[in-house]
């Protein structure tokens, strides 16, 4: 509410302390006939169709405007952080704009001979400073040079990242752990120009993981992989979570609707069945552990629908949701 007044205080003194109703939003004409009716520093007349605001009360309507935002735009200068002229405006860092033009990328080599190239004629030489600082930092933007010609492997969980040993044999490139949620700058980042041969993500099996790797497919198609660990499913009965896949349902809808359209690989579309028909979601680190069924020749997994559908019952306790394999 204080934002929507502040902008139409501000509207309304930039315009000369004189403003037609419709040059305000909805919320901003509400709050300010509340201002009116309790302060009497602004008046509303009407006149056939239209309306018009007009300050009768300058000083006071100055005052309240500078209790809701400290500065001015034009007091400020352009070259503050962003979340800094936020406080300076609204008192908030997190209102109004909040992205920050760089993000931080970890970085560990996961084989030897890796490093990344500006364009410039500068390097990162990643394998060596892996080996010699176990991680190196590379300050991204929009608009930058870095790439590398090896695959790119991104994770969202810090202990796949510290522990590397669940890599598989005779895997290469740069390892980037990125916390959890792909930013809309690091989206950017990817696909403004080819940034490695292949991107690889290996999230949470979950509705964020999905949605984060369709978010990456809409925009880099099948130069963007996602990865399925060994004895996926054998794991996910054992290991399946089924509050974190409550959580996030209404994202793994999202996701499922975009892999859909974009038509998603048939190993990627089994994983989605299987979840939905077992109501489970698997974090990474399962990654780590060796389910029994990992030990056993694969005519032993679940070959059909109906062993699908058989453990979701035995696990869940009630009824599962089939998903037809082929609308995805």
């Amino acid at each position: 509410m204080s934002r929507s007044l502040a902008d139409a205080l501000e509207k309304l003194l930039v315009a000369g302390g004189k403003l037609a109703s419709s040059q305000l939003t909805t919320a901003q004409r509400r709050v300010l006939e509340e201002f009116a009716h309790k302060t009497q520093s602004v008046r509303l007349t009407t006149s056939g169709r239209g309306s018009l605001y007009q300050i009768i009360g300058y000083e006071q309507v100055v005052a309240h405007l500078s209790q809701l935002r400290p500065e001015q735009r034009e007091q400020l200068s352009a070259d503050l952080p962003q979340r800094a002229l936020n406080v300076a405006r609204y008192r908030d860092s997190k209102m109004g704009g909040t992205k920050h033009a760089l993000q931080y990328l970890l970085l560990k080599a996961v084989s030897e001979g890796q490093c990344w190239q500006d364009g410039k004629g500068s390097v990162l030489e990643l394998s060596m400073l892996t080996q010699t600082c176990g991680v190196a930092g590379l300050a991204v933007r929009v608009g930058d040079g870095w790439h590398t010609g090896e695959p790119l492997w991104l994770i969202e969980n810090q202990a796949l990242f510290d522990d590397t040993s669940w890599l598989p044999a005779g895997a290469s490139g740069t390892l980037c752990y990125y916390s959890g949620q792909l930013s809309s700058l690091m989206l950017d980042w990817l696909t403004e120009q080819p940034r490695a041969s292949r991107v690889i993500l290996f999230p949470d099996y979950d509705g964020i993981g999905l949605q984060n790797f369709a978010r990456l497919y809409e925009l880099l198609g099948d130069t963007c992989i996602f990865w399925l660990m060994p004895d996926w499913l054998g794991r996910l009965r054992l290991y399946g979570n089924r509050q974190i896949w409550q959580d996030n349902f209404v994202n793994f809808q999202d996701a499922l609707g975009r892999l859909q359209v974009l038509g998603v690989p048939s190993e990627l579309a089994e994983l989605c069945s299987a979840m939905q028909r077992m109501g489970l979601a698997l974090e990474q680190e399962s990654v780590y552990l060796l389910p029994e069924q990992s030990q056993r020749p694969a005519t032993t997994q679940p070959s059909d629908d109906h062993d699908l559908i058989e453990i979701a019952k035995a696990r869940l306790g009630e009824k599962a949701i089939p998903v037809n394999l082929d609308d995805l």
